[in-house]
């Protein structure tokens, strides 16, 4: 079986958007351990905590360095749905680190409800942060990534592909695989690996809003039996952001222990 060799990460650089909390959080610290200097980009320093999941988490820049493993995190408030506040921090990385080898475009929300209980407002605001943020981040670091021949990585959903999750959500995410694809034909001539991770049910802060039935039923849905952690995520990213995915592109990678088997 092939390993990810590590020492291909040390050194590097890697954006991942709303990188405190959650799988933002998950992927952020796994690209530090394997060497790699991190920017977390959020609009919030803190992680969520949860009732449920996450509930003592602690600042990912603070993890990296109480584990110590030799490389540099570092925070920059970045609201990815205002472009300027996008360029900034793109800016911002760049002179800090010299360049951009990875971006990981994670930042999303989620509003509950129907079309009915969805405001307009609710709808602009999901749209402008999981897809908007999205094209920003790629429209701003991409002459940076050409020059590295890095790679982009962006997070939809196991409702990328399936109703479910309310119409902002899941047309989102649907979009931002869509996205993907878009940027890979764009790219790929420039060595430039474009790729999407799909979650299903991971155990973050996010969850809160689940009832204990609903909660159960996620969980029914999911084939292993286990619900998937932030770091099943990080391990995703890190191999398609390395040397031995290089051939995997424009594709959307379903990490959802067999949510998807049976649904599609």
């Amino acid at each position: 079986m092939t390993r990810v060799n590590s020492d291909q990460h040390e050194g590097r650089t890697v954006i991942v958007t709303g990188g405190s909390s959650g799988i933002g959080r998950g992927i952020a610290l796994s690209f530090a351990r394997v060497g790699s200097n991190v920017v977390v980009a959020d609009v919030d320093h803190e992680p969520k905590r949860g009732e449920r999941y996450e509930t003592d988490v602690t600042r990912p820049t603070d993890e990296v360095a109480r584990e110590d493993h030799g490389v540099e995190a570092s925070f920059v408030e970045t609201d990815v749905s205002d472009p300027d506040a996008v360029e900034a921090m793109v800016e911002t990385t760049v002179e800090e680190y010299g360049g951009i080898d990875v971006l990981v475009n994670n930042a999303g929300i989620y509003i509950p409800g129907d079309s009915q209980e969805i405001t307009v407002e609710d709808w602009n605001r999901v749209i402008g942060v999981d897809l908007d943020g999205a094209f920003y981040c790629a429209k701003f670091a991409i002459p940076h990534l050409v020059e590295s021949e890095g790679s982009i990585l962006n997070i939809g959903s196991v409702n990328s592909a399936e109703g479910g999750g309310g119409p902002p959500y899941a047309s989102a995410k649907a979009a931002v695989v869509n996205l993907t694809r878009d940027l890979a034909v764009e790219l790929g001539e420039e060595g430039v690996n474009v790729n999407a991770i799909c979650p299903g049910f991971i155990e973050t802060a996010i969850q809160d809003y689940q009832t204990d039935e609903s909660l159960r039923e996620q969980l029914e849905h999911t084939l292993v039996p286990r619900a998937g952690r932030p770091e099943d995520i990080g391990n995703v990213a890190v191999f398609l952001a390395s040397e031995e995915a290089s051939f995997v592109h424009g594709e959307e990678i379903y990490v959802d222990g067999g949510w998807t088997a049976h649904s599609l």
